[in-house]
């Protein structure tokens, strides 16, 4: 039976593992921390940001995702900035769980440059459910497989990231998945490398009109085994309160996203995109954002 259970977990790790990457976010206009450890406290500090992502909406099983996320400077120490995330990612049988707290540093060359450097550590765990895998009636398998799920030690892992800034261009690039060594499992004689990750971006700030700000950003990803990705996003913003954007991402996904701060302390954001290259309606992706500056209401009450 043991063995059993390693044959099968082995052959769906894979399979899944062989296209491991950290879930993409497409609230970067409104969340730059997700984009870089470095943007923690130099980025909408004080909002505790949440997100839930669900992807390949017209199939079973579809990727969900969940987010929570906080980021602030240190009131006692200039210049620096931490932050702490949340990410909740299930396909199918298998799902992730990532844990990290940042540091940042924010170097002043002079009034206009600046370089972010950001780190985060934490750890990571995922799950293989093999009761949802063999829950067919089809399925004629032992009791004793099926209710046996697998999942794994916990795992260590960091990010690392740097950010030039120079009035309002930005360009930077991050490591994620930094490991020392394999992760294993609990219950099977299973070894597994989580795949490193990189991530480029630029962007630029552009006031063409009274209260009228335009942001291009290209983003490109990819890593280990994984498919290099292209992306390209445009935002226009009102009177720094009503956003509109859209997006193209290699190969053939088009979005588009709208945001609105309803107050001070709270900012609403929805990014919705298809792939052109398949069945339409098949792989529709839908993401929401909630970003609310408590402090804005603490201070309200008080």
């Amino acid at each position: 039976m043991k063995k059993l259970l390693t044959i099968t977990a082995g052959t769906l790790m894979v399979t899944l593992l062989s296209a491991q990457q950290i879930p993409i976010s497409e609230n970067y206009f409104m969340d730059r921390y997700s984009l870089a450890p470095s943007y923690a406290g130099n980025h909408n500090p004080k909002y505790l940001m949440m997100g839930y992502r669900s992807d390949w909406t017209g199939i079973d099983g579809g990727p969900k995702t969940a987010r929570l996320s906080y980021n602030d400077q240190f009131s006692f120490m200039k210049n620096a900035g931490y932050g702490g995330k949340l990410i909740y990612d299930k396909a199918g049988i298998f799902s992730q769980l990532y844990i990290l707290a940042s540091y940042s540093y924010n170097l002043s060359i002079n009034e206009d440059h600046h370089l972010l450097f950001g780190l985060s550590m934490g750890a990571y765990r995922n799950r293989l459910n093999l009761t949802d895998y063999y829950n067919d009636p089809g399925y004629n398998i032992d009791p004793a497989l099926i209710s046996q799920d697998v999942n794994s030690k916990l795992k260590f892992m960091s990010d690392f990231s740097a950010v030039w800034i120079w009035k309002g261009a930005e360009a930077g690039f991050s490591f994620s998945n930094i490991t020392l060594n394999d992760a294993s499992y609990k219950d099977v004689n299973l070894k597994y490398s989580p795949l490193a990750n990189f991530q480029f971006h630029t962007t630029y700030l552009y006031s063409f009109a009274e209260d009228w700000d335009l942001s291009p950003l290209v983003i490109v990803r990819g890593g280990k085994y994984i498919k290099s990705q292209f992306e390209i996003a445009i935002q226009i913003e009102y009177m720094k309160r009503f956003s509109g954007s859209l997006m193209y991402r290699d190969p053939g996904t088009l979005g588009a996203g709208a945001g609105i701060k309803i107050d001070k302390g709270l900012q609403v954001g929805y990014n919705f995109n298809l792939a052109t290259n398949v069945t339409m309606g098949a792989f529709n992706n839908h993401e929401i954002s909630i970003g609310i500056n408590l402090f804005e209401y603490i201070t309200k009450t008080q």
